[in-house]
Protein backbone atom coordinates (compact mmCIF):
# COMPACT_ATOMS: atom_id res chain seq x y z
CA UNK A 1 0.00 0.00 0.00
CA UNK A 2 1.31 3.15 -1.01
CA UNK A 3 1.03 6.69 0.49
CA UNK A 4 -1.43 7.47 -2.68
CA UNK A 5 -3.68 4.30 -1.78
CA UNK A 6 -3.89 6.05 2.01
CA UNK A 7 -4.69 9.58 0.99
CA UNK A 8 -7.28 8.36 -0.97
CA UNK A 9 -9.37 6.30 1.37
CA UNK A 10 -13.12 7.11 2.23
CA UNK A 11 -15.02 5.87 5.08
CA UNK A 12 -18.91 5.21 5.51
CA UNK A 13 -20.71 7.25 7.77
CA UNK A 14 -22.08 5.78 10.50
CA UNK A 15 -23.83 6.61 13.68
CA UNK A 16 -21.76 7.37 16.49
CA UNK A 17 -18.56 6.91 14.27
CA UNK A 18 -14.84 8.08 14.80
CA UNK A 19 -14.31 11.68 14.37
CA UNK A 20 -13.72 12.25 10.86
CA UNK A 21 -10.73 15.21 11.02
CA UNK A 22 -8.54 13.06 13.79
CA UNK A 23 -8.75 9.86 11.51
CA UNK A 24 -7.93 11.82 8.47
CA UNK A 25 -4.75 13.52 10.10
CA UNK A 26 -3.67 10.28 11.12
CA UNK A 27 -4.00 8.35 7.84
CA UNK A 28 -2.28 11.96 6.53
CA UNK A 29 0.91 10.84 9.17
CA UNK A 30 1.06 7.53 8.04
CA UNK A 31 1.19 7.90 3.80
CA UNK A 32 3.45 10.61 4.66
CA UNK A 33 5.63 8.11 6.49
CA UNK A 34 5.07 6.17 3.57
CA UNK A 35 6.18 8.73 1.06
CA UNK A 36 9.90 8.98 3.46
CA UNK A 37 9.88 5.30 2.93
CA UNK A 38 9.21 3.84 6.46
CA UNK A 39 6.88 1.41 7.18
CA UNK A 40 3.17 1.87 8.57
CA UNK A 41 2.51 1.67 12.06
CA UNK A 42 2.74 -1.36 13.97
CA UNK A 43 -0.73 -1.40 14.89
CA UNK A 44 -4.11 -0.24 15.27
CA UNK A 45 -4.92 3.08 17.49
CA UNK A 46 -4.83 2.48 20.87
CA UNK A 47 -8.52 2.75 22.63
CA UNK A 48 -9.80 6.15 22.85
CA UNK A 49 -7.44 7.38 19.97
CA UNK A 50 -10.34 8.74 17.86
CA UNK A 51 -13.54 10.93 19.32
CA UNK A 52 -16.69 9.41 18.89
CA UNK A 53 -19.12 11.52 17.00
CA UNK A 54 -22.82 11.63 15.80
CA UNK A 55 -22.34 11.06 12.06
CA UNK A 56 -18.68 10.25 11.81
CA UNK A 57 -16.90 7.16 10.07
CA UNK A 58 -18.21 4.12 10.65
CA UNK A 59 -16.06 2.57 13.40
CA UNK A 60 -15.59 -1.12 12.03
CA UNK A 61 -14.50 -0.09 8.81
CA UNK A 62 -11.41 2.23 9.85
CA UNK A 63 -10.43 -0.67 12.61
CA UNK A 64 -11.07 -2.90 9.61
CA UNK A 65 -8.28 -0.68 7.44
CA UNK A 66 -6.14 -0.08 10.31
CA UNK A 67 -5.71 -4.25 10.50
CA UNK A 68 -4.90 -4.50 6.37
CA UNK A 69 -2.06 -1.89 7.50
CA UNK A 70 -0.64 -3.92 10.36
CA UNK A 71 -0.71 -6.57 8.10
CA UNK A 72 0.90 -5.31 5.21
CA UNK A 73 3.49 -4.42 7.26
CA UNK A 74 3.95 -8.05 8.83
CA UNK A 75 4.39 -9.38 5.36
CA UNK A 76 6.50 -6.48 3.54
CA UNK A 77 10.12 -6.99 4.02
CA UNK A 78 10.33 -3.04 5.18
CA UNK A 79 13.95 -2.49 6.25
CA UNK A 80 14.47 -2.63 10.25
CA UNK A 81 15.44 1.34 11.16
CA UNK A 82 17.37 1.45 14.61
CA UNK A 83 14.05 2.47 16.02
CA UNK A 84 10.56 3.81 14.87
CA UNK A 85 9.56 7.89 14.99
CA UNK A 86 5.89 6.53 14.95
CA UNK A 87 5.40 6.56 19.27
CA UNK A 88 6.84 9.66 19.00
CA UNK A 89 4.87 11.42 16.66
CA UNK A 90 1.32 9.99 17.82
CA UNK A 91 1.57 7.76 21.16
CA UNK A 92 3.35 8.37 24.29
CA UNK A 93 7.02 10.43 23.84
CA UNK A 94 10.11 8.36 24.31
CA UNK A 95 11.97 9.17 26.21
CA UNK A 96 10.12 10.83 28.32
CA UNK A 97 11.01 15.03 28.17
CA UNK A 98 12.28 16.57 31.33
CA UNK A 99 10.77 19.72 32.90
CA UNK A 100 14.33 20.42 33.87
CA UNK A 101 15.48 19.98 37.77
CA UNK A 102 18.12 21.98 40.19
CA UNK A 103 19.42 25.40 38.44
CA UNK A 104 16.69 25.34 35.72
CA UNK A 105 19.10 28.11 34.22
CA UNK A 106 21.93 25.70 33.77
CA UNK A 107 21.47 24.05 31.04
CA UNK A 108 20.07 27.46 29.14
CA UNK A 109 23.28 28.81 29.98
CA UNK A 110 25.84 25.96 29.17
CA UNK A 111 24.26 26.01 25.25
CA UNK A 112 26.69 28.99 24.95
CA UNK A 113 29.83 26.96 25.23
CA UNK A 114 28.48 23.74 22.72
CA UNK A 115 30.89 23.68 19.35
CA UNK A 116 29.01 24.37 16.18
CA UNK A 117 27.47 27.13 13.91
CA UNK A 118 25.33 29.44 15.37
CA UNK A 119 22.27 30.86 14.02
CA UNK A 120 19.65 33.58 15.16
CA UNK A 121 16.13 33.20 14.02
CA UNK A 122 14.43 36.76 14.91
CA UNK A 123 10.51 36.48 14.41
CA UNK A 124 8.45 39.23 13.04
CA UNK A 125 6.38 39.87 10.16
CA UNK A 126 8.52 38.69 8.03
CA UNK A 127 11.02 35.76 10.29
CA UNK A 128 14.63 35.89 9.06
CA UNK A 129 17.72 33.47 9.83
CA UNK A 130 21.00 34.95 10.10
CA UNK A 131 24.49 33.76 11.04
CA UNK A 132 26.84 35.16 13.50
CA UNK A 133 28.17 37.75 11.34
CA UNK A 134 24.08 38.92 10.66
CA UNK A 135 24.35 37.87 7.33
CA UNK A 136 20.62 36.74 6.48
CA UNK A 137 20.64 33.49 5.20
CA UNK A 138 16.44 32.57 5.11
CA UNK A 139 13.64 34.59 5.56
CA UNK A 140 10.33 33.62 5.91
CA UNK A 141 6.87 35.62 5.03
CA UNK A 142 3.67 33.40 5.33
CA UNK A 143 4.37 30.01 3.90
CA UNK A 144 7.19 31.06 1.54
CA UNK A 145 10.37 30.82 2.17
CA UNK A 146 13.39 32.17 0.44
CA UNK A 147 17.34 31.20 0.63
CA UNK A 148 19.29 34.37 1.19
CA UNK A 149 22.35 32.82 -0.98
CA UNK A 150 20.66 31.35 -4.00
CA UNK A 151 17.08 32.91 -4.14
CA UNK A 152 15.89 29.58 -3.67
CA UNK A 153 11.86 29.87 -3.00
CA UNK A 154 10.40 27.05 -0.76
CA UNK A 155 7.11 26.61 0.30
CA UNK A 156 5.99 25.40 3.72
CA UNK A 157 2.41 23.53 3.61
CA UNK A 158 1.47 23.11 6.94
CA UNK A 159 -1.66 20.96 6.45
CA UNK A 160 0.84 18.48 4.35
CA UNK A 161 3.35 18.70 6.92
CA UNK A 162 5.75 19.53 4.54
CA UNK A 163 8.05 22.24 3.17
CA UNK A 164 8.97 22.08 -0.83
CA UNK A 165 10.90 23.27 -3.53
CA UNK A 166 8.19 26.14 -4.74
CA UNK A 167 9.35 25.78 -8.20
CA UNK A 168 9.60 21.94 -8.84
CA UNK A 169 7.50 20.72 -5.79
CA UNK A 170 10.63 18.28 -4.61
CA UNK A 171 10.19 18.31 -0.79
CA UNK A 172 12.92 19.61 1.09
CA UNK A 173 11.12 18.49 4.78
CA UNK A 174 8.69 16.65 6.33
CA UNK A 175 6.84 15.86 9.56
CA UNK A 176 4.74 13.87 11.58
CA UNK A 177 2.90 15.39 14.92
CA UNK A 178 3.85 18.81 16.70
CA UNK A 179 4.49 20.14 19.51
CA UNK A 180 1.63 21.12 21.88
CA UNK A 181 1.30 22.50 25.69
CA UNK A 182 4.02 20.24 27.46
CA UNK A 183 3.95 17.39 24.78
CA UNK A 184 6.88 17.19 22.32
CA UNK A 185 5.43 15.02 19.18
CA UNK A 186 6.95 16.77 16.01
CA UNK A 187 9.04 14.17 14.47
CA UNK A 188 11.09 15.22 11.26
CA UNK A 189 11.43 12.25 8.93
CA UNK A 190 14.82 12.25 6.97
CA UNK A 191 16.11 9.99 3.85
CA UNK A 192 17.32 5.90 4.85
CA UNK A 193 14.76 5.88 7.88
CA UNK A 194 16.51 8.68 9.84
CA UNK A 195 14.62 11.19 11.67
CA UNK A 196 14.85 13.77 14.74
CA UNK A 197 12.49 14.35 17.63
CA UNK A 198 12.83 17.44 19.41
CA UNK A 199 12.70 17.14 23.32
CA UNK A 200 12.03 19.66 25.87
CA UNK A 201 14.15 20.53 29.11
CA UNK A 202 12.83 23.49 31.54
CA UNK A 203 9.50 24.89 33.14
CA UNK A 204 9.43 28.51 31.26
CA UNK A 205 9.96 29.17 27.53
CA UNK A 206 12.50 31.95 28.74
CA UNK A 207 15.01 29.23 29.75
CA UNK A 208 14.05 25.66 27.76
CA UNK A 209 16.34 24.42 25.91
CA UNK A 210 14.84 21.98 22.94
CA UNK A 211 17.22 19.56 21.42
CA UNK A 212 17.35 17.98 18.20
CA UNK A 213 18.07 14.20 18.65
CA UNK A 214 18.64 11.55 15.59
CA UNK A 215 17.02 7.67 15.34
CA UNK A 216 20.07 7.11 17.13
CA UNK A 217 19.91 9.54 20.18
CA UNK A 218 22.57 11.22 18.51
CA UNK A 219 21.79 14.98 19.83
CA UNK A 220 22.69 17.20 16.78
CA UNK A 221 21.08 20.92 16.80
CA UNK A 222 19.66 23.25 20.39
CA UNK A 223 17.90 25.81 20.42
CA UNK A 224 17.42 28.31 23.13
CA UNK A 225 15.02 31.37 23.55
CA UNK A 226 17.45 34.28 24.01
CA UNK A 227 15.65 37.59 23.65
CA UNK A 228 11.74 38.64 23.45
CA UNK A 229 11.83 37.48 19.46
CA UNK A 230 15.06 35.60 18.89
CA UNK A 231 15.63 31.77 18.96
CA UNK A 232 19.19 30.59 19.03
CA UNK A 233 20.07 27.84 17.17
CA UNK A 234 23.50 25.76 17.81
CA UNK A 235 23.91 22.78 14.98
CA UNK A 236 26.98 20.20 16.01
CA UNK A 237 30.13 20.89 13.81
CA UNK A 238 29.85 18.11 11.14
CA UNK A 239 26.20 19.24 10.29
CA UNK A 240 25.88 21.36 7.12
CA UNK A 241 24.19 25.01 6.97
CA UNK A 242 21.70 22.89 3.82
CA UNK A 243 18.40 24.67 3.08
CA UNK A 244 16.84 21.84 4.81
CA UNK A 245 19.20 22.49 8.44
CA UNK A 246 17.53 26.20 7.95
CA UNK A 247 13.93 24.99 7.30
CA UNK A 248 14.46 22.83 10.41
CA UNK A 249 15.80 26.16 12.52
CA UNK A 250 12.48 28.00 11.28
CA UNK A 251 10.25 25.25 12.40
CA UNK A 252 11.52 23.99 15.92
CA UNK A 253 11.37 27.84 16.59
CA UNK A 254 8.02 27.88 16.49
CA UNK A 255 7.63 23.78 18.21
CA UNK A 256 9.35 25.37 21.40
CA UNK A 257 6.84 28.41 21.65
CA UNK A 258 4.08 26.11 20.63
CA UNK A 259 5.18 23.62 24.21
CA UNK A 260 4.61 26.65 26.38
CA UNK A 261 1.49 28.20 25.16
CA UNK A 262 -1.65 26.98 26.39
CA UNK A 263 -4.51 26.18 24.12
CA UNK A 264 -6.14 29.21 24.05
CA UNK A 265 -3.10 30.76 23.63
CA UNK A 266 -1.76 29.43 20.21
CA UNK A 267 1.81 28.47 19.51
CA UNK A 268 2.68 30.60 15.89
CA UNK A 269 6.05 32.62 16.42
Amino acid sequence: MTGDDIRGMKFPRAWRGYAPQQVDDLLLAVARMLDAGFPPPPGTPPPGEFATILRGYDRQAVDRFFDTLARDRALQPYPLGAASPWGTGYEEPQPADNPGTGDRQAEWRSIADLPGTRLRRTSGWTSKITDSHGQVLMTCHGKTLRIGATGQVLRNDPNGAEIVDAATGTPVLRWIGNHSYHRARAVVLGPGQSWLRFPVQGSRLRYAVMRAVDQSGTEVMWFRKTQRAVVEAVTSPDRNISPETLCLTELAAQWLRAYFSPPNEGGGG
